[in-house]
């Protein structure tokens, strides 16, 4: 029944589509696009939480894209994807663009060839986390089977690849870390511990950076609770930094998730 289980959750992402403004018109109306790139957990709720936010962005002169990309043959079909999503809509049309990229999305997004030629990309956001980035390899491990049945090779691939970090100077880069673990990573405690010592310093994440924070939120959360941290990627977009509310501090180490190994 707990392999069932884990089956229909791994199922309940598939329904949440892709998200483009409500316009048809060849020349934008807004002066900035923010590119949402979700990963493995976007779903119907994360869906209804961006679909809301729509509309106060584009009041603020902001056009919201969030492509579905991630594709079952892996990674590299997923960046041909991305890279068609790029230049079909059109983003040339904008001032600026800005991309929010959750953890497959930076894995994808940074070895996209298109990326190089976007001269108003403006700023991206990473959302990086150092429980959540094992559980590509967790899945992969001890869940094969339905990993595939719901991803088919894209997991195992982010699994096995070392992350690329953007270097155009000219962009303006955040990191947005996640503190806490998900249900799933702290299933598969003693699998998570066993990749290494937790690192929360900004540095660890091996993306230069202009400001860096931490969020007192797990990978499950920051989709639906998205706009309670739209203050912060507002203000980066804006001025290249997080609001000064925002916790820059990282949590104490060293760490472990499991108890009694």
């Amino acid at each position: 029944m707990r392999m069932v289980a884990l089956a229909l959750c791994l199922a309940a992402g598939g329904c949440a589509q892709a998200i483009t403004p409500p316009r048809t018109s060849p020349v934008a109306p807004a002066s900035d696009a923010l590119v949402i790139l979700p990963g493995f957990g976007y779903s119907r709720a994360g869906e209804k939480a961006f679909r809301e936010l729509a509309p106060k962005l584009a009041a603020e002169g902001i056009d919201l894209y969030l492509p579905t990309y991630v594709s079952r043959k892996g990674l590299y079909d997923s960046r041909m994807r991305l890279q068609r999503f790029l230049r079909d809509a059109r983003l040339e049309r904008y001032e600026r663009v800005h991309v929010f990229a959750f953890i497959a999305g930076g894995w994808t997004l940074n070895r996209v060839p298109d990326v190089e030629s976007l001269p108003n990309l403006a700023t991206v956001i990473y959302d990086r986390s150092p429980y959540q980035e094992r559980a590509p390899r967790i899945a992969q491990d001890r869940l094969p089977i339905l990993t595939w049945f719901r991803y088919g090779s894209a997991v195992a691939d982010v699994a096995r690849t070392s992350y690329l970090p953007l270097t155009r100077p000219d962009v303006r880069v955040g990191l947005m870390i996640e503190t806490r673990p998900t249900g799933f990573v702290s299933r598969f405690a003693k699998a998570a511990d066993k990749q290494g010592p937790y690192r929360f310093a900004c540095e660890a994440f091996a993306q230069p950076y202009d400001d860096c924070i931490y969020l007192p939120l797990n990978h499950a959360e920051l989709y639906p609770r998205f706009a309670e941290i739209w203050p912060d990627v507002r203000s980066f977009i804006h001025g290249s930094r997080f609001t000064p509310a925002a916790n820059r501090t990282p949590p104490a180490g060293p760490m472990r998730l499991a108890t009694g190994s």
